[in-house]
C-alpha cells in the first residue's frame, strides 16, 4: 500500500535522539538516521526532514537532508523524491541547482502517485517556453502515476489522450492509452466528464479502444447518473444485440431525461413490440388450431389450412410430416400437393410430396404432361398458388414476425457483426443475464 508523507514546517514530536552528555548539535544523531542506516525507508525520510528543518536538536544541513531524502526515494517513499526534486530544481544551501535532475525526480515521484509531483511535472514538461517540453515523457509518467492512484495524472492524461485537452495539446490523441485513465478517474472521483469520455472511447465501434464489457459498464454508470445521451446509447447497444425489452427500458429512461432521440426510438420500438406480441398471439392460436386438427386426424384440413389460410411453408411442413408419419398422405387434396411441390422443390418434405404426386399420376414439375409444361413458365409461389386454385388471390407467406426496421441509435446500429457479438457476449456474461432469447 502506498503511503504519502508530508514534510511538516514544525519539528517532529516524540522522536528520540542519541547524544553523549555535553554533545553539540553537530554530534547529535537521531534515532531516525540510525534506523535509516538499517534500511528503514520512512526513517530516512524523517531523518531528512530533521536535517532540512534543523529540528529536534540537529543542525540544519541541506546536503545531508537531500542525501537522506534521495535514499527514502530509492526505497519507495514518494515524498522523498518530491522534496529532493525541489532542492535540485531550484538549488538550496550547499546544493547547486540542477534543473534536469530536479524534473527527473518530479517525474519519478509522479509515477509513484504523488499528486504535487504530477502537477510540477505537468507545469514543466508541458510548457514550451522553458525549453523543457517533453510530452511523451509526461504522458508516460501520467500513465504510471494514474496506476498508483494519482487522480491528477489520470485526469490530465485522459484529457490529453482524448482530445488533446480540447486542442491545447494536439498530436497526442490516443484512445487506447486514454480510456483506462478516464475509467480510473471515473471510478475514483465519479466526475461525469471522465465517465463520459471513458464511455466514448470504449463504446464507439470504430474506436481502437473499443471494449464491449467496459463500454457497457461505463455507459451504464453514466445512464444511472442521469446522462440522457448515455441512456439512449445504452438502449442502442441493447437494441443492436437483440435485447429489445432492455432497449425499450433504456430508451424510455433517456426520453424521461429529455432526450428526443430516446423518445423517438422508444415510440418506434414500443409499436414493434406490440406488433410482435400480437404476432406471437396469432402464432399461439395457429399452434392450437393445427394441434387440434392433427390430433383429430384431420390431415387434409391441417395441410389446407397451412397452405390457404396461414400461407406458411413452416406450418405446411409440420402438417405434411404428420400426415406422412401417420400414413395419411392420401388425404391431402391434389391442388395442395401442387402448391407444396413448388414450395419445397425437393427440400424438407419435398420428397414425400413428389412421391405422393407420382403415386396419383399427377405431373411433377419438369417430368411430364401439360401441367409440367405449364410449370416451366411459372416462376413464383403466387403464380403456382393461383394456378392450382384457379384463383387470383394474393399469396403472401407468413413465416416470421413483423419487421423491426432500422435501428435508430448509431453508436450501436452501425456496428459490424463482430462488434455485435462482442456486445452480446459482454451483456450475457457480465451479470448472468437471464434473457434467453439473446443469451442462449
Amino acid at each position: 500500500m502506498k503511503i504519502t508523507y508530508l514534510l511538516m514546517p514544525m519539528g517532529l514530536a516524540g522522536l528520540a535522539l542519541l547524544a553523549l552528555p555535553g554533545a553539540s548539535a553537530q554530534d547529535i544523531v537521531s534515532t531516525n538516521e540510525l534506523a535509516c542506516s538499517k534500511g528503514g525507508a520512512e526513517a530516512c525520510f524523517y531523518a531528512g526532514a530533521d536535517y532540512a528543518q534543523g529540528a529536534n536538536g540537529l543542525a540544519r544541513n541541506m546536503p545531508k537532508a537531500a542525501a537522506l531524502f534521495t535514499k527514502a526515494c530509492s526505497l519507495g517513499i514518494p515524498d522523498g523524491c518530491f522534496y529532493t526534486a525541489g532542492m535540485y530544481r531550484n538549488g538550496a544551501d550547499g546544493i547547486a541547482a540542477d534543473p534536469v535532475r530536479g524534473i527527473e525526480l518530479y517525474e519519478t515521484a509522479c509515477t509513484m502517485g504523488h499528486e504535487d509531483a504530477c502537477s510540477a511535472a505537468f507545469a514543466i514538461l508541458r510548457t514550451p517556453d522553458k525549453g523543457e517540453q517533453d510530452m511523451p515523457r509526461l504522458l508516460t509518467a501520467f500513465e504510471k502515476g494514474c496506476a498508483n492512484q494519482s487522480m491528477k495524472a489520470c485526469q490530465w492524461g485522459a484529457e490529453i489522450f482524448y482530445d488533446g485537452r480540447d486542442g491545447k495539446d494536439p498530436g497526442h490523441i490516443d484512445p487506447v492509452r486514454g480510456a483506462p485513465l478516464a475509467e480510473q478517474a471515473c471510478d475514483v472521483t465519479g466526475e461525469p466528464y471522465f465517465c463520459v469520455i471513458g464511455e466514448i472511447m470504449y463504446a464507439k465501434p470504430d474506436s481502437p479502444a473499443f471494449d464491449a464489457e467496459k463500454a457497457l459498464k461505463m455507459t451504464g454508470i453514466n445512464c444511472d447518473a442521469g446522462v440522457k445521451e448515455s441512456c439512449a446509447n445504452l438502449g442502442g447497444i441493447y437494441h443492436n444485440i437483440g435485447d429489445y425489452q432492455g432497449a425499450f427500458t433504456q430508451y424510455e429512461k433517456a426520453c424521461e431525461l429529455g432526450n428526443e432521440t430516446g423518445c423517438s426510438a422508444a415510440r418506434d420500438l414500443k409499436a414493434w413490440l406490440d406488433e410482435w406480441a400480437e404476432w406471437n398471439a396469432r402464432q399461439a392460436a395457429r399452434e392450437a388450431e393445427m394441434s387440434s386438427m392433427l390430433n383429430a386426424g384431420d390431415y387434409n384440413g391441417a395441410v389446407a389450412t397451412a397452405v390457404s389460410v396461414y400461407k406458411s411453408a413452416d406450418w405446411a411442413a409440420k402438417a405434411v410430416n404428420a400426415a406422412s408419419a401417420a400414413g395419411r398422405m392420401g388425404d391431402v387434396d391434389d391442388y395442395d400437393l401442387k402448391v407444396l411441390e413448388y414450395w419445397f422443390d425437393g427440400n424438407g418434405p419435398g420428397g414425400v410430396i413428389k412421391a405422393e404426386m407420382r403415386r396419383r399420376g399427377i405431373a411433377v414439375s419438369g417430368e411430364y404432361d401439360s401441367w409440367a409444361a405449364d410449370m416451366q413458365t411459372i416462376s413464383s409461389a403466387n403464380q403456382r398458388f393461383n394456378a392450382a386454385r384457379a384463383s387470383t388471390s394474393s399469396y403472401r407467406p407468413i413465416e416470421s414476425g413483423p419487421s423491426l426496421g432500422s435501428k435508430p441509435i448509431l453508436s450501436a446500429a452501425d456496428a459490424a457483426a463482430q462488434t455485435r457479438e462482442r456486445y452480446r457476449h459482454a451483456h450475457c456474461t457480465m451479470n448472468g443475464n437471464p434473457n434467453w432469447s439473446v443469451c442462449q
